[in-house]
């Protein structure tokens, strides 16, 4: 399981490559070519992004819940 230094570390790459994938969608679609290539691309970029604010999400639930745990165990 994430402790918390590690899984703030986890979600920063997480958020680092949703930005990166959605900076590179843009870029796709501002070239407005629609190719065969790109189409296909598109969908696995979508998918992709889809995945990564998943498990951004589950990382968030982990790092919130570790963080609660410690809060209530240390008096």
């Amino acid at each position: 399981m994430l402790n918390g230094a590690n899984g703030k570390q986890e979600l920063e790459r997480v958020n680092m490559f949703i930005r990166a994938l959605c900076d590179e969608m843009a870029q796709t679609q501002a070239h407005q070519v629609k190719s065969t290539f790109q189409n296909a691309a598109a969908i696995e970029m979508k998918e992709a992004l889809y995945e990564l604010r998943l498990r951004k999400l589950l990382i968030s639930a982990l790092v919130d819940c570790d963080l609660t745990a410690d809060n209530t165990t240390n008096h």
